[in-house]
């Protein structure tokens, strides 16, 4: 039994207390003190129990008491309501209670620095990239401004480089929107059996142009034995999109970008590979951050708002799964996940 609480506390001091005063009294008049008077038996049952009623009136106010207070606060801060149990508090308890609140407590913490640095980073990389737009349009227009509008060779010329920067700031802010809703599951799912060949064909057709004009060919290879998965089919069909579309951009020429389907039991593993340019290992770990690039000069000059990735990352999230990524430089990448068979 663990002296853990007040009332184990005073039994045990209790205990103690009356055995060496009962040793003491042998010690100096052998066993007739108990033989001679039965009632020294009734003085020694009283002063075990005016002991054990001292030394816990003592303990529950100098010791105990502190201890409540302190279990108080911590399930004040963890904002529960369990004081009806605080008269049932053991020292191993509360420690315990204490020790994961000092957890959580520093967890948070941690949490808060890492939002924070993400926060900083967020809204740095949102100013730059809308930056680039909004500059290229004051240009333009200032040029027009400047005489420009008059001159036939120019005028249409930077009205649509103009539109052009228009249209990129559009793309980003739709895809911060997407995120945003998939973030704080304002977007709801629409989850149905979808047959998972034809969203891939449909956009491998979507794809089929831009393929052709990199001269990359765009295969299909399904080794499952079922036909359909538990989706979003719209959602779905935007994670092929942005995964397919960017082994396009960032594939060889006469290259390929193969999508496969494998059985895994109540399952199916998707993957998407390519043998194109291939990750570094060291950005790996940030591939799926917000404007994260692994060649910022070359997904610039090719286009895109750096969110695809992230996009992605959040429908399969939404999806209850996560995707995962195996690469090697100038080799080629593959993007994986897993989503339930249909029913």
């Amino acid at each position: 039994m663990k002296i853990n609480n007040p009332l184990r506390i005073s039994i045990f001091l209790s205990t103690v207390i009356t055995l060496v005063l009962i040793l003491m009294i042998l010690f100096f008049q052998d066993f007739r003190f108990i033989q001679n008077d039965p009632t020294n038996i009734l003085f020694l049952v009283f002063f075990f129990f005016f002991i054990m009623v001292c030394t816990y009136m003592v303990t529950k106010k100098f010791f105990h008491e502190k201890i409540k207070v302190i279990y108080k606060n911590i399930y004040k801060f963890k904002g529960t309501s369990r004081l009806d149990k605080l008269n049932d508090l053991d020292i191993d308890h509360v420690q315990k209670e204490a020790e994961d609140w000092a957890n959580a407590k520093q967890n948070e913490l941690e949490q808060m620095k890492q939002d924070e640095n993400y926060r900083r980073d967020f809204i740095g990389n949102v100013s730059h990239e809308l930056k680039t737009p909004i500059f290229n349009i004051q240009g333009y227009v200032e040029t027009l401004l400047d005489g420009g509008l008059d001159d036939d060779e120019i005028n249409v010329k930077y009205l649509k480089r103009a539109n052009k920067s228009i249209e990129r700031m559009i793309n980003i802010v739709e895809d911060l929107e997407v995120i945003s809703h998939l973030e704080t599951e304002q977007s709801e799912l629409e989850i149905e059996n979808v047959i998972i060949e034809d969203v891939v064909n449909e956009v491998f057709d979507l794809l089929e142009m831009k393929a052709n004009n990199s001269k990359i060919s765009l295969q299909l290879i399904n080794e499952a034995r079922a036909v359909s998965v538990r989706a979003d089919k719209n959602k779905l069909q935007q994670v092929f999109v942005n995964l397919i579309h960017n082994s396009i951009k960032y594939g060889k020429k006469n290259g390929k970008t193969r999508v496969s389907f494998f059985d895994m039991g109540p399952n199916i593993l998707i993957e998407i590979a390519d043998n194109g340019i291939g990750i570094d290992e060291d950005s790996l770990p940030r591939l799926f951050e917000r404007f994260y690039r692994v060649d910022k000069n070359r997904s610039r000059e090719i286009g895109g708002t750096g969110l695809g990735l992230s996009i992605v990352k959040h429908i399969l999230e939404a999806h209850n799964q996560t995707i995962n990524v195996r690469s090697t430089k100038n080799v080629g990448s593959t993007f994986s996940f897993i989503l339930e068979k249909g029913e």
